[in-house]
């Protein structure tokens, strides 16, 4: 009789059909996101390519750091500076990512949380000149039913170093020398989005002033190319007269952030990360000098060093271009500055 009594109710229950309360759905919202930093078009601290955004991807997580959406803009959408998509109500947090390559687009497409995005990796050479990646984040964006708002201001991940002078001092006799090209050397060659990444001393680009890290190929000599070639070399080919100083409006080159201050002192047979180096190569009655100018104060993304160098004494020869040279023989002005001054993009999500 117990048994019956315990079985009745069951059995109403599976007849019956015992259905869940109904889950409430999330209301959905337009939530605003201004772009702060940077203009698609033009800026007051940069050159018009350093400022391009050819693509430009969002991302919304929730307040647990889960995805909420994505949404890559088309060129309309930058053209127009406004983009429109539905989202749901809650904390959040945008990230806003351009210049994306394809290979980095496919890495930082496939993930689903926030801390994910910020461990996405990508190599200096995932940059161009006119492609240059930038990154930025907009923290605890409350968005309720009548909508949000968020801003991100967009940095670059990479810093500009700038050959602003060079100035002949040498000792009359020399007369005119030749400032025949410049590259950066010692650069650290990976970084993740969020910026956390330690470098890896095997991806240094153009490890004291080599290729590949061969003693023999020094940058330069013969048909040695750069590595990052179109970030890191310039060409300039430019007679400079006795007491004569040759000024550089544009000649930028472009390095991920090295905290290191130690200047490099010679060739290793293994590869002793130190401080990002420019390196002036000066042909001076025949024959190749090297002037290495340490970034010793460290570089950070999207910051401007500008060198401008006076050359009063002979530098290092092609066999070891960061021999140690004398104080007299070399003075170099580094001044730092921001990069990241603009009109803003407002876009609509």
């Amino acid at each position: 009789m117990n048994k019956n009594f315990i079985l009745i109710p069951v059995a109403a229950c599976l007849a019956a059909g015992c259905a869940k309360a109904p889950v409430p759905a999330v209301a959905e919202t337009d939530l605003t996101v201004n772009l702060a930093g940077l203009s698609a078009t033009k800026s007051t601290d940069g050159t018009a390519s350093e400022n391009r955004i050819g693509n430009l991807t969002l991302f919304v997580f929730d307040a647990g750091g889960m995805l909420d959406v994505s949404h890559a803009c088309t060129q309309a959408e930058i053209d127009a500076g406004r983009a429109t998509l539905r989202i749901k109500t809650g904390t959040k947090v945008v990230y806003a990512v351009a210049n994306m390559n394809e290979g980095l687009a496919a890495r930082a497409n496939a993930v689903v949380r926030q801390a994910d995005l910020d461990a996405v990796p990508y190599a200096l050479s995932d940059n161009g000149p006119s492609s240059l990646v930038m990154r930025g984040v907009s923290a605890a964006a409350p968005v309720t039913g009548s909508g949000g708002t968020a801003t991100v201001s967009l940095a670059r991940g990479v810093a500009r170093v700038w050959l602003g002078s060079v100035r002949n001092n040498l000792p009359a006799p020399y007369g005119s020398v030749k400032v025949r090209h410049a590259f950066l050397c010692n650069v650290v060659g990976n970084r993740d989005l969020g910026g956390q990444a330690a470098p890896d001393p095997a991806r240094y680009v153009n490890q004291e002033a080599t290729r590949g890290h061969v003693q023999a190929q020094v940058i330069g000599t013969g048909s040695v190319e750069a590595e990052c070639k179109d970030l890191t070399f310039r060409s300039l080919g430019d007679d400079l007269a006795w007491n004569a100083t040759r000024t550089y409006d544009q000649c930028f080159f472009y390095a991920f952030p090295n905290a290191l201050t130690t200047p490099n002192q010679g060739f290793h047979a293994q590869f002793l990360p130190t401080a990002t180096v420019l390196m002036v190569v000066v042909t001076i009655q025949g024959t190749d000098y090297y002037y290495p100018v340490p970034l010793s104060g460290g570089i950070a993304a999207n910051t401007e060093y500008r060198v401008d160098l006076t050359l009063s004494g002979l530098g290092n020869t092609g066999d070891d271009p960061f021999i140690r040279i004398e104080k007299a023989d070399l003075s170099a002005n580094i001044r730092v500055s921001p990069w990241d001054t603009g009109a803003g993009i407002s876009e609509n999500i």
